[in-house]
């Protein structure tokens, strides 16, 4: 999927739900959202049982780390990535650079800057903070035309 259908896409979910929390989509989309105790290294799932896609997020994740795990997993599910169990796991965070992580990644940082105005924060790890993004994906953020939407 090309980047810039991803960040429509990403604004579309946003604008229908009325939210860019993650975990709100879901539910708004009625997607369910079960926890599970999944080991030390993977920390979410998406997958499609008989045609109803879920998501189970680790019980050892922090709050902080439900939330990014959530709305990456929502990319594959809004990239409709074919793989029925697509995880993402602790060692492979800061590698993906292309396929359905990378896709997955990039939706995920569109959906939680949806809206935002980077102006409004005096660093970039300050927004990140703010919308709930971790520093590893921080390469996922087109920070170019970011910045260009919101020069007046």
């Amino acid at each position: 999927m090309l980047r810039e259908r991803i960040k429509r896409k990403a604004h579309e979910v946003v604008y229908s739900t009325g939210t860019s929390d993650p975990i709100k989509i879901c539910e708004a989309k009625h997607i369910p959202v079960y926890y599970d105790d999944l080991g030390k290294q993977i920390m979410a799932y998406h997958t499609v049982i008989k045609r109803i896609p879920a998501i189970v997020l680790s019980t050892r994740n922090s709050e902080f780390e439900d939330a990014y795990s959530c709305g990456h997993e929502l990319g594959h599910h809004f990239c409709r990535h074919t793989g029925n169990t697509e995880c993402l796991n602790r060692n492979n965070l800061r590698f993906s650079s292309m396929g359905n992580e990378a896709e997955a990644n990039e939706f995920m940082v569109d959906l939680m800057l949806d809206g935002i105005n980077p102006h409004d924060y005096e660093t970039k790890g300050q927004l990140l903070r703010a919308c709930g993004i971790p520093s590893w994906a921080e390469k996922y953020v087109d920070w170019k035309n970011l910045v260009s939407d919101y020069i007046q």
